[in-house]
C-alpha cells in the first residue's frame, strides 16, 4: 500500500500518544497501528477505504486482525478519543524545506536530514520536542555528521560510529587557536544557529537521543518482538 510519507509520520505519532495513556499489555497493538494508519490519511487527505485497510492488514498479521471493520471502527473512536480530538500533528518535513535555500543544503544533505527525521519517530521526541528542533537536528547531523546515506539502509553502528566521530572532529576544530576552524560549511551553519532563536540545549539532547537510536537498533531483532507480542496478544485473547 503506498500513501504519503508524512501521513505514515501522523500515524506513527498517534500510536505514540495512544500508548502514553494505555498499557500495550491491554491492547491489540496490531489493530491500533491499522487504526492509526487509517486515521492518520484521512487527516493528511489521502484516504484509504476501510475495507482495503483492513484487508491489507490481514495480509501482514492474519492471525491478529479480524475480517470485520467494526473492529477497527470501535478502535478509531477508542483513538480519537484519548487523543482528545486534537488530531492534527505538524512535522519537521516542512521546515527542513524552508531551510534548505536559506542554508544552501545540498539535495545529499536534505536525503540524509529527512532519513534522521523519519527515524526519530522511532523514539519520544516528537512528544517531547517542537518539529523545528527535530528539523534543525536532522540538518546538523547531515551537514556535520556526514553519515553515508547508505547507513540509513544497513547496520546501525555505522551511523552512532559517524555521529560520534562527527561531534568529535569539530570540537577539536573549534578548539584550534592555529588552525583554520571547521570548514565554511559548518561554520555558516553555526553562525546561522548563533543568530537564530533555536534551542541549542534541546538540539544537542535530541541529537544525544538519536546517537542511543542508532546504538540500540544494533541489538533489535523484530522476530523475538514479533514472537513476543503474538504471545502477549494470544494469552489475553485480545486479537478476538
Amino acid at each position: 500500500m503506498s500513501t504519503r510519507q508524512q501521513a505514515l509520520a501522523t500515524a506513527q505519532v498517534y500510536i505514540k500518544r495512544f500508548y502514553t495513556k494505555n498499557e500495550i499489555r491491554h491492547t491489540n497493538p496490531y489493530l491500533v497501528v491499522t487504526t492509526a494508519f487509517y486515521l492518520a490519511c484521512k487527516m493528511e487527505e489521502c484516504p484509504q477505504h476501510i475495507r482495503f485497510v483492513v484487508a491489507e492488514a490481514r495480509n501482514f498479521w492474519p492471525e491478529f486482525i479480524a475480517p470485520d471493520v467494526s473492529k477497527l471502527g470501535e478502535c478509531e473512536f477508542a483513538l480519537i478519543s484519548e487523543m482528545n480530538s486534537q488530531l492534527i500533528v505538524h512535522h519537521p518535513y516542512r521546515t527542513l524545506s524552508e531551510l534548505q535555500p536559506e542554508l544552501s543544503l545540498t539535495s545529499d544533505e536534505v536525503a540524509l536530514a529527512w532519513s534522521v527525521i523519519n527515524d526519530h519517530y522511532l523514539t519520544d521526541l516528537p512528544l517531547l520536542y517542537p518539529p523545528h528542533v527535530i528539523a534543525v537536528m536532522a540538518i546538523i547531523v547531515a551537514v556535520v555528521f556526514k553519515p553515508s546515506q547508505t547507513s540509513f539502509h544497513g547496520s546501525a553502528a555505522p551511523i552512532a560510529s559517524a555521529m560520534r566521530d562527527g561531534g568529535m572532529n569539530i570540537l577539536a576544530a573549534l578548539g584550534d587557536k592555529n588552525g583554520n576552524g571547521p570548514p565554511p560549511r559548518i561554520q555558516k551553519l553555526i553562525a546561522w544557529l548563533a543568530e537564530s532563536e533555536v534551542d541549542i540545549r534541546a538540539v544537542i539532547e535530541c541529537t544525544q537521543e538519536l546517537v542511543s537510536l542508532y546504538e540500540v537498533w544494533e541489538q533489535y531483532s523484530e522476530k523475538h518482538c514479533k514472537e513476543l507480542l503474538g504471545r502477549m496478544i494470544k494469552s489475553r485473547n485480545l486479537d478476538k
